[in-house]
């Protein structure tokens, strides 16, 4: 695994279907670094943003972050067991990227990133998840966050080890479910639900 640094680009394939502007690739900007994230924004929208939205930015991410390494990870994973850790690119942090999608989209989860390329020609070799770079200030982003990491998880322990596709009703109800047992969905009011 290569040493890898603040301010590195990288160019990072994504779901066409669900960007705003359909694109399949993306470059973007490493920003923060975590025991258990990496944390990489859309270089293009970035690099043009004021010192003080990158701070309010920075700051929502710390929040992210805090509220990952000591609920969402240790709470899912005793309910659901672990991602692939290490995964496919031998590295225990797990990359989120956020970059613009379609209004309607809260994030997604790509089965190819945990291949290598010769099995996926366009996977990014390593446990990711994508989140709307809309969102980076909104609330229910953690919920988002804890959604698409059920869907880490859930490669793992059915498709990886048993080598068993969910099917995608209970897929989705499993990630959604998670909102509840985090707590999330109290009060019943402006939840998820």
């Amino acid at each position: 695994v290569k040493a890898i640094s603040l301010g590195e680009f990288l160019n990072f394939n994504i779901d066409k279907s669900y960007d705003a502007s359909s694109r399949d690739q993306v470059t973007a900007v490493l920003v923060k670094t975590t025991p258990k994230l990496y944390f990489y924004i859309e270089k293009n929208w970035w690099e043009v943003q004021l010192q003080a939205k990158q701070d309010e930015v920075l700051r929502n991410f710390d929040s992210l972050s805090a509220e990952f390494e000591n609920r969402i990870y240790p709470i899912l994973t005793s309910v659901y067991g672990s991602e692939w850790n290490p995964g496919v690119d031998g590295e225990s942090r797990i990359t989120l990227l956020f970059h613009f999608m379609r209004e309607d989209v809260g994030g997604y989860f790509r089965t190819a990133d945990e291949y290598i390329r010769i099995q996926a020609p366009d996977s990014n070799e390593r446990e990711m998840l994508y989140l709307p770079l809309a969102q980076s200030d909104n609330s229910k982003l953690k919920s988002f966050l804890a959604h698409e990491f059920v869907h880490l998880i859930t490669f793992n322990q059915k498709d990886r080890i048993f080598n068993v596709s969910e099917e995608v009703w209970l897929n989705e109800g499993r990630a959604e479910y998670s909102n509840t047992i985090l707590g999330y969905d109290d009060p019943y009011s402006g939840s998820n639900l």
